[in-house]
């Protein structure tokens, strides 16, 4: 290994996991450069951690400053950044809090926020068109397949961890409380963007599936007989005139007659 690449080596290791004395060792003698390099690890770690922050304002909030800075010092230490790009940073977090074994509220609200996280920077599609919505209507719907916006994600929880999302936002009602600790419940949401903001949507759970299978490639004749044969009063077209309002889908395609 190079005498230059040990000294970024050392550095790195200096940074994410405090070991300063081989990176500083070779810059000075005078304890000068343990110095920065510990001012220089201090300012470091307080950005990702700010990163963090700014990608899971919820759990920040809901965990408190100091139990949230100390998750993000461990996470610098398990998961240091390996990109210019911070986008990407705080990716892990679910995973490490597993890793910790943290309580389930903690992991799935993690979850969901990543969700946020991703729907609020990805790119528009294009909206459904008078003309897709037709042909979506009146084709034969074993033939039909339904394409949702990228700024859409299906997320499903064993708790409805939404009512924390919620009740924590910005500019939310004092009367939104929520008990703690939340029942066991299957729940889904559709995590979406409108006009630059983010909404979290619950759905009745078998709307939920209906709205996850559809988003996944299956065709629409197949996702309403999986839905009757769980319920036989299901109403497909309010669950469709539901993904409709909420501006998720973004065209269909047709299968042509072979």
């Amino acid at each position: 290994m190079s005498r230059l690449r040990e000294q970024q080596q050392a550095f790195a290791e200096a940074i994410v996991e405090g070991k300063s004395h081989a990176a500083t060792a070779a810059m000075a003698a005078d304890g000068l450069a343990l110095r920065s390099v510990a001012l220089y690890r201090r300012l470091i770690r307080n950005n990702y951690t700010q990163v963090l922050k700014i990608t899971y304002p919820v759990l920040h909030r809901f965990t408190g400053d100091g139990y949230f800075g100390v998750l993000a010092r461990g996470y610098l230490k398990r998961y240091p950044s390996t990109s210019g790009d911070l986008f990407f940073y705080g990716r892990h977090l679910p995973a490490w809090l597993q890793q910790l074994d943290a309580p389930l509220l903690l992991i799935e609200l993690a979850r969901l926020e990543w969700a946020c996280h991703e729907v609020y920077q990805a790119a528009d599609s294009s909206s459904l068109s008078p003309d897709q919505l037709q042909a979506m209507v009146s084709a034969d719907p074993s033939r039909v397949r339904v394409q949702f916006h990228q700024t859409a994600r299906f997320q499903s929880f064993p708790v409805p961890v939404h009512r924390v999302w919620l009740a924590l936002q910005p500019g939310a009602s004092s009367d939104d409380v929520v008990d703690l600790p939340l029942p066991e419940e299957e729940t889904g949401v559709i995590v979406t963007r409108s006009d630059g903001k983010v909404q979290v949507t619950p759905l009745a759970w078998l709307d939920y599936r209906v709205a996850e299978v559809l988003s996944q490639g299956a065709d629409v004749a197949s996702v309403e007989r999986m839905a009757v044969e769980s319920d036989p009063a299901f109403d497909f077209t309010r669950v469709m005139t539901t993904l409709l309002s909420l501006h998720v889908i973004a065209g269909c395609s047709v299968e042509e007659d072979l």
